[in-house]
């Protein structure tokens, strides 16, 4: 092996260790909660798609009000969306989930209504392949 790749090698064992480490240390939660805060922002994340798009549709009935009605919906929406993505990251760890899974449910996010539908299937996945997660320990 040339010393350029083995040079790469070192670097891309370096990082994985690095993020493996990072990720380990993330289970901050248990199932339970992790699965209820998940739940929360991916309904809250539809919910701005909603408001969103009906703030769009009445700027279209008002053009003068809806100017600044679609300016805050967006924002909260802005806002909803991005909680739900640092859920995903934050809560992925105490559910067990791997990269696939956590990937899906950030491409989720960005299509209208998908992080319900990622929200539903997970659940049904959780019912038909229950897992116990050990409790985070030494949080105190």
């Amino acid at each position: 092996m040339s010393g350029q790749k083995i040079a790469n090698n070192n670097i891309i064992h370096a990082t994985t260790k690095a993020v493996s480490k990072v990720y380990h240390k993330m289970h901050w939660f248990t199932d339970k909660e992790a699965w209820a805060i998940f739940r929360l922002f991916a309904i809250a994340e539809a919910v701005g798609w909603t408001m969103l798009i009906g703030a769009i549709v009445y700027r279209h009935i008002d053009p003068v009000g809806g100017a600044i009605a679609v300016t805050i919906a967006g924002r909260i929406h802005g806002l909803l969306f991005s909680l739900y993505f640092v859920s995903l990251l934050l809560t992925a760890r105490s559910m067990l989930w791997g990269f696939w899974r956590v990937f899906t449910g950030l491409a989720a996010g960005i299509m209208p209504y998908t992080s319900l539908v990622f929200e539903k299937g997970m659940a049904y996945h959780r019912k038909k392949f229950p897992t116990y997660v050990v409790p985070p320990k030494n949080l105190d």
